[in-house]
């Protein structure tokens, strides 16, 4: 498979799912007291989903229409080959975030997110000084955001 017809499946994958949240959107309630509700969140995410989206097809579509060159082979065309470490990787992955999903109620936002990140960070090969740094400055950062400016009640 080239990757131009990979690129128009995954930009109209992300157009179609995008406009789904759209749509499903329509049914939250209206905000209440307040300048924005729930429905914003979702339709801001889709509409960048879209737009995205949308260059996504652009690109496909320059790629297309560019003639196949000789030297450069498509890196689709190799065989994937599941490393020991991806595979990890994805384990882990999926481990933590059902152990987070499980225990962020009991143990709360702050703490929970800062060790999941933190494991995350050193499973995907980051220091132990920039898994530290980055997960207080992302939790931080959604705490702030969530908590705090749109007054959204965390765990």
């Amino acid at each position: 498979m080239n990757t131009w017809k990979l690129d128009i499946v995954t930009g109209m994958g992300s157009i179609a799912f995008a406009s789904f949240v759209l749509i499903y959107a329509i049914r939250f309630p209206e905000p209440r007291g307040a300048d924005f509700g729930p429905a914003l969140f979702p339709r801001v995410i889709a509409s960048i989903l879209i737009i995205l989206g949308v260059l996504v097809l652009i690109q496909a579509w320059k790629l297309r229409t560019q003639p196949a060159t000789e030297c450069e082979p498509d890196p689709l065309d190799e065989e994937i080959v599941a490393s020991f470490h991806g595979l990890r990787n994805v384990a882990v992955t999926i481990i933590v975030l059902v152990i987070y999903i499980s225990v962020v109620g009991t143990i709360g936002f702050i703490p929970t997110t800062l060790v999941m990140l933190f494991v995350l960070m050193k499973t995907y090969g980051v220091s132990v000084l920039r898994s530290v740094l980055f997960a207080c400055l992302i939790t931080a950062f959604v705490y702030v955001l969530f908590a705090v400016l749109l007054r959204v009640v965390l765990p």
